[in-house]
C-alpha cells in the first residue's frame, strides 16, 4: 500500500500542506517540535480517523483555526482510493469518507504499521500499557475487535459505578449488575479470543525475528496472561471463555463489591515476553528487550505482506535509540513494506545501509510546519 497525494490543512502545526509521495524508504528529517511527529499524525489519522497519541480532535486543530481537513490518494489491491478527514471545531462535527461516500466501508484492514520510541520500552512498562498496545493494534486492524471493545469498556463503567455505590449484596444489585456482566461475558470472551489467536501468529513471526536480531541464536516467546491459563481452558474457544467468565464473575462477586470494581475479565489481563524461557522484563538484557519489541514490530509486517499487501510503516525516530547491529538488522526486517516514513533528528543515525547502498530514498525536511525535499 502506497500514499501517493497527500494534503493537509490547518493540522497541529501545518496550515497548509501538499505532497506528492512515492514507494520505499521517505526520510523525515528536523529538529524537535518541528513537526515530524506532526506528519505521521497526519498519515495516522487519514487511515482510522483518531490519533495514535490518543488526543482529541479538538487538541490536533491548528491554533486559532476553525477546522482540520487531511485528503490522501491511497494506492492499495490495485486500486486508488480518496480518504478524507475533517474536523470542525466549533460544532464538534467529524466527517470521513472514502471516494466521496460518508463513513470508511472498505472490504479489508488497512495494512498500517506504525513504530513508536515509546514501544521500545514496551516490555518493561506495566500490564496497562501492553494492554493499550495490543488493544490499538487489534482496533486497527480489526472493526470487530474495535467494537467489541468499545461495548465492553462501555458495560464495565456501568458496573463498576454500581460497585461503588452499593454497600452490600441483595436480589436487586444481582439484578442491575445481570446486564452488564452479560455484556462483560459476551464482550469479553470475543476479545480473550482475538488476542489469543492474534498473539499466536506474532509469536511464531517474532521468535524467528529475535534470531535474525542477534549473532547466537535466541529464542523468544509471547505468551498471553488470562484468566484461562492454569484452568485448562482454550483461549481459542469463545464458548469456553464464556463458561470460565460466568463462573468466575460469580464467584469473585462479593470481593468484586468490597473493591468497588470488576476483577475478572480482559481489562486484567497481560502478554509476557519471554526470553529463553524466562521473563525478559527482569532476566533480559536492555538490548534484548528492545530487540524483543522490533521482532514484534516486524512479525506484524510480515502478517500484513503474507496476506498479499505489503504495508505501510511509519517509523518516528527509532533508530537513534538501536546499537549499529541492530540497526542494520532491524531496517533489513522492516524492508519487506511497500512504503517507509523514517523520521530523525539526525540522518547520520539512521542504517548505514540506506544511506550508503543504492537504495533509492525520497528526502524530506520538515522546519516550522513546512515540507521540502533535502
Amino acid at each position: 500500500m502506497i500514499v501517493k497525494n497527500l494534503r493537509i490543512v490547518n493540522f497541529r502545526n501545518y496550515e497548509e500542506q501538499k505532497l506528492v509521495l512515492s514507494s520505499g524508504p521517505i526520510v523525515i528529517k528536523g529538529e524537535n517540535g518541528q513537526g515530524k511527529s506532526n506528519l505521521l499524525e497526519a498519515i495516522y489519522n487519514l487511515f482510522f480517523a483518531r490519533s495514535f497519541r490518543g488526543s482529541k480532535d479538538g487538541d490536533m486543530v491548528c491554533w486559532n483555526k476553525p477546522y482540520y481537513f487531511l485528503q490522501g490518494t491511497v494506492y492499495i489491491q490495485k486500486r486508488l482510493y480518496k480518504l478524507e478527514v475533517g474536523y470542525e471545531t466549533k460544532r464538534k462535527r467529524k466527517v470521513v469518507s472514502i471516494n466521496g461516500k460518508k463513513g470508511y466501508s472498505t472490504p479489508f484492514a488497512w495494512p498500517v504499521v506504525f513504530f513508536m520510541p515509546e514501544d521500545l520500552e514496551l516490555v518493561r512498562r506495566g500490564p496497562e500499557e501492553r494492554r493499550r498496545f495490543i488493544d490499538r493494534e487489534l482496533s486497527q486492524v480489526s472493526n470487530y475487535y474495535a467494537n467489541c471493545l468499545q461495548r465492553y469498556k462501555k458495560a464495565l463503567i456501568q458496573k463498576n459505578r454500581l460497585l461503588k455505590e452499593k454497600k452490600y449484596i441483595d436480589n436487586s444489585l444481582k439484578e442491575q449488575l445481570y446486564p452488564w456482566n452479560k455484556q462483560l461475558i459476551y464482550f469479553g470472551s470475543r476479545l480473550i479470543s482475538l488476542r489469543a489467536q492474534n498473539l499466536s501468529l506474532w509469536n511464531k513471526m517474532a521468535s524467528k525475528n529475535f534470531k535474525t536480531l542477534f549473532k547466537k541464536d535466541k529464542e523468544l516467546q509471547l505468551k498471553y496472561n488470562t484468566i484461562c491459563h492454569d484452568r485448562g481452558i482454550n483461549s481459542n474457544n469463545v464458548e469456553e471463555v464464556e463458561e470460565l467468565l460466568e463462573k468466575m464473575l460469580e464467584k469473585h462477586l462479593l470481593e468484586e463489591l468490597k473493591r468497588g470494581f470488576s476483577m475478572i475479565g480482559p481489562h486484567r489481563d497481560d502478554f509476557s515476553f519471554l526470553v529463553e524461557g524466562k521473563e525478559a522484563k527482569r532476566f533480559a538484557s536492555h538490548g534484548q528487550q528492545r530487540s524483543a519489541v522490533v521482532a514484534l514490530k516486524a512479525a506484524q509486517i510480515q502478517l500484513f505482506s503474507a496476506e498479499g499487501e505489503k504495508p505501510l510503516l511509519m517509523v518516528d525516530d527509532v533508530f537513534s535509540e538501536l546499537d549499529e547491529f541492530r540497526k542494520e538488522r532491524c531496517f533489513s526486517l522492516f524492508s519487506e513494506a511497500e512504503q517507509i516514513f523514517l523520521t530523525s533528528t539526525d540522518v547520520g543515525k539512521l542504517p548505514s545501509m540506506l544511506l550508503e547502498e543504492a537504495i533509492d530514498y525520497t528526502s524530506l525536511e520538515v522546519k516550522e510546519g513546512k515540507i521540502e525535499g533535502f
